[in-house]
């Protein structure tokens, strides 16, 4: 809302997107977004008909400690290892299956708690996503500077008919 200049400022750029929550404006647009491209409002309209995982499994943190680092790159492979996603063109895609993360970087976890959901079909894709999953997240016993929620904007620049793209 800040970057694109309909707010002056993060907090009212984050009371403006709190109100098209709550006026159900947002859920509208989002609507008007998956007929665009193509897609099927009904599910939007009722998530119940989603297909849902036979296998739900919540997975505790194993010691208490702030979450310093959780490595995506592992967990986005541990989602195409449960059938989320495509190692290769033309693999299926099971749209049941996932991963839930629970908690974001800096978070203090006791031993315990919910740390993530594996939503799968296979049990012993389940088995080896859990030790994945478990082994992508990094803990401190010292508080942790959370991530920033923006790094910069892309932006495209032109030189001599020549673009360049970075984020700057």
């Amino acid at each position: 809302m800040t970057l694109g200049g309909i707010a002056p400022n993060l907090a009212s750029g984050r009371a403006l997107a709190e109100r098209a929550l709550d006026d159900g404006s947002a859920y509208q647009k989002f609507r008007a977004l998956v007929l665009a491209q193509g897609g099927d409002v009904s599910y939007v309209d009722d998530p119940a008909k989603l297909p849902k995982a036979r296998l739900i499994e919540v997975v505790n943190a194993p010691r208490s400690g702030y979450l310093a680092q959780v490595h995506a790159r592992i967990v986005g492979d541990a989602a195409v290892t449960l059938g989320a996603g495509r190692a290769k063109k033309g693999d299926p895609i099971d749209h049941a299956v996932g991963i839930l993360i629970h908690h974001k970087v800096g978070d203090f976890i006791v031993q315990g708690q919910p740390l993530f959901t594996i939503h799968a079909n296979d049990p012993a894709r389940q088995a080896e996503v859990r030790e994945l999953v478990l082994n992508a997240h990094v803990w401190s016993n010292e508080p942790v500077a959370p991530l920033p929620i923006f790094y910069g904007r892309a932006v495209t620049y032109h030189y001599d008919n020549q673009a360049e793209k970075g984020l700057h």
